[in-house]
């Protein structure tokens, strides 16, 4: 009786959620998502904004100092091995890409581990960053690729289908500009990857509060909570574009901000 209960008050959050952003779209509250991709790209180009350093994880921003940019790193290669232990660990990882490699905190953990690394953002400072903080920790060689964020798919013009044994997202899914993007993004990996090769990401998971939204307006302002999933449509979402979920980790308050699910998926 009572998981009916559960199943309809869900039901019924969603049509409220749904009717909710329609009434905001014909209202002209949110933004198109061509406007929200060209927001996105000024916001990140813009390195005189203050907040850059730290929203790009680069070592020596106000918030991530150089104790927190190593921290960010190691917390995140504990969680993909306790994620990995369920498929029997990876301890060489092969060709590693990393979207949204930003400063270089995740690369400078996982690349000694790879065999090689492609270090991959929409801004050339932030590769060419990653590349230096790599070669600073291990020989691993490093491949810079600059996507253009109005047009993702370009990738595959220098990432070959099927090349790539770990692709890494992290702290990227909720600064998207929307959440149809992001699902955009993963049809990328799951066509980079080989098949059976992983896949380790993080979202910003929604709790039916309406905080957690997505709020589709005012990139510059939002950036940080931009896109949000629901755990489970993201699943579902992940499972359907042939990358089954292996295990995922909640973290539901840490340094840094909140609501985030960690998730190891593996391509079909």
């Amino acid at each position: 009786m009572l998981s009916r209960i559960r199943r309809r008050l869900h039901r019924l959050n969603d049509r409220t959620r749904e009717k909710s952003e329609q009434l905001m779209s014909a209202l002209g509250v949110h933004h198109s998502e061509e406007r929200l991709i060209a927001d996105a790209a000024n916001y990140w180009a813009d390195r005189s904004d203050p907040r850059w350093l730290d929203d790009s994880h680069w070592c020596g921003g106000r918030r991530v100092d150089e104790g927190r940019f190593d921290q960010i790193g190691t917390d995140h290669l504990a969680l993909f091995d306790q994620l990995a232990a369920m498929v029997g660990g990876r301890p060489q990882l092969g060709r590693v890409l990393e979207w949204g490699v930003g400063g270089g905190a995740n690369a400078a953990r996982f690349a000694p581990r790879a065999e090689s690394f492609v270090a991959l953002d929409i801004n050339p400072h932030s590769t060419a960053e990653a590349a230096r903080v790599v070669k600073d920790h291990c020989h691993t060689p490093v491949t810079e690729v600059v996507v253009d964020i109005a047009a993702p798919d370009a990738v595959l013009d220098d990432v070959a289908a099927g090349s790539v044994d770990l692709f890494l997202c992290l702290y990227v899914l909720e600064l998207v500009p929307s959440p149809d993007y992001g699902l955009r993004l993963m049809r990328l990996a799951a066509t980079m990857l080989r098949p059976g090769a992983l896949a380790f990401v993080q979202i910003k998971y929604s709790t039916g509060a309406t905080g957690t939204w997505s709020p589709r307006r005012n990139y510059r302002f939002h950036n940080a909570n931009m896109t949000t999933y629901r755990l489970d449509h993201f699943w579902t979402a992940m499972d359907d574009m042939g990358l089954r979920p292996v295990g995922m980790t909640l973290v539901p308050e840490s340094d840094l901000d909140q609501n985030y699910g960690y998730l190891l998926l593996r391509r079909t």
